[in-house]
């Protein structure tokens, strides 16, 4: 955020937080729907909508493919 207020935030930089956060949010949430077991999949519980959108996540505002290789770039890959 500072970055960000600052100016400083480049495209890499932001692509390494929006890849962390959507893969950490992901795995977290999945973990969460194998512990709720079936219920984890119905929408009538909390989990089962958080991890629809965290789903989404990984995929809105560019897929977190487009971000490792934007990534991988900078870092010669």
């Amino acid at each position: 955020m500072r970055a960000h207020n600052l100016g400083e935030l480049t495209a890499v930089d932001a692509a390494r937080a929006k890849w962390w956060s959507a893969d950490v949010q992901y795995h977290v949430l999945d973990a969460c729907v194998q512990l709720w077991g079936g219920y984890g999949y119905m929408n009538e519980y909390r989990v089962a909508r958080a991890w629809k959108d965290a789903r989404v996540t990984r995929i809105w505002a560019g897929f977190n493919e487009i971000m490792k290789e934007l990534i991988g770039r900078e870092l010669g890959f």
